[in-house]
């Protein structure tokens, strides 16, 4: 069964944090993305660009839609990345989420895809 993980971040947060703790982060995102391949369960893995790169078009009730710049929520939490991977379970795929890195801001949401 494949899952994805939608990872959250504040992108503010990085301007605030130690010197090289992104750099930190990614080293060890790189080594857990070998793991799970080594394990057959990685099938792929995306990091998006900063939420001012973004456009969003958000429908209306008329039946038109509005552009407007940034992302699709107005919060401070944003999505940074995803991972698309394959578990036999929820619970296989949650023990793999509690060992992603944890940088002290954002989420991991784990949603089962449908196959």
């Amino acid at each position: 069964m494949r899952f994805l993980f939608i990872l959250t971040q504040i992108e503010e947060a990085w301007t605030k944090a130690p010197l090289g703790s992104a750099e930190r982060v990614r080293e060890e995102y790189l080594t857990l993305e070998q793991e799970l391949k080594k394990n057959g369960k990685f099938v792929e893995s995306i990091r998006l660009r900063p939420r001012n790169e973004a456009k969003t078009l958000r429908n209306r009730p008329n039946g038109k839609r509005t552009q407007i710049e940034g992302t699709y929520t107005e919060t401070a939490e944003v999505m940074g990345g995803l991972y698309i991977l394959d578990f036999t379970s929820m619970n296989e795929a949650l023990e793999w989420a509690r060992r992603m890195p944890n940088y002290g801001h954002g989420a991991i949401e784990v949603r089962p895809i449908w196959d």
